[in-house]
């Protein structure tokens, strides 16, 4: 069974969050908090598979403390369950590397399809959510033929060591092309360059 906290700064909130994965037996709940403090903590000793975190916490911001958690767990999946709706919010957390975006407005049968995909090693955003960066998002940029055959071999899961002597490149070479690819598409890391790549059909 996967086991799941829950940080939320609401608690009726969580036992109610709680109450649903138990009824839909995806996950047992091994713990719940309202704190980033506490949370990080519970992470620490129990080490879930997944959080389920809000933003807005009492003592912080949920989205600037996933590298807390993740230091204490770096397996954890983070799973951001939210009233925040901007598509500047959901940019931000996707670029912190979190495995699912949920709003608090969706339906039960959604967010038990949410949960059955994240726990299969999935990235799961919500309809409205994906709708909402959809919407708000600008043209992807033109990239080479290049880039997109490293933008390709990244999704791939390859690293720059192994692109590199794919391609009969330099180390150098390739870093300075996953560097562009980088800039043209806003991305900080690795793992972000997927998400969008993915998100934007660019491979």
């Amino acid at each position: 069974m996967t086991n799941v906290v829950i940080a939320d700064d609401h608690r009726i909130v969580a036992e109610g969050i709680a109450r649903l994965i138990e009824e839909s037996k995806t996950a047992s709940v091994v713990g719940i908090t309202s704190t980033i403090t506490d949370a990080v903590l519970l992470v620490s000793q129990l080490k879930p598979e997944f959080l389920l975190l809000d933003v807005a916490m009492t003592d912080g911001d949920g989205i600037e403390a996933i590298p807390r958690f993740k230091q204490a767990c770096p397996d954890l999946r983070v799973v951001i369950l939210t009233c925040y709706a901007e598509p500047s919010v959901i940019h931000r957390a996707m670029q912190a590397g979190i495995s699912g975006y949920l709003l608090k407005n969706i339906n039960k049968e959604e967010f038990v399809t949410a949960l059955n995909s994240i726990i299969t090693g999935q990235t799961y955003i919500c309809n409205e959510a994906k709708n909402l960066v959809s919407s708000k998002r600008e043209a992807s940029p033109a990239l080479t033929n290049r880039e997109r055959e490293i933008l390709q071999l990244i999704v791939q899961g390859y690293t720059i060591k192994e692109i590199a002597e794919k391609l009969y490149l330099g180390f150098e070479t390739i870093h300075s092309y996953t560097k562009s690819l980088r800039q043209k598409l806003g991305c900080n890391n690795s793992a972000s360059l997927v998400r969008v790549a993915i998100e934007r059909h660019l491979v």
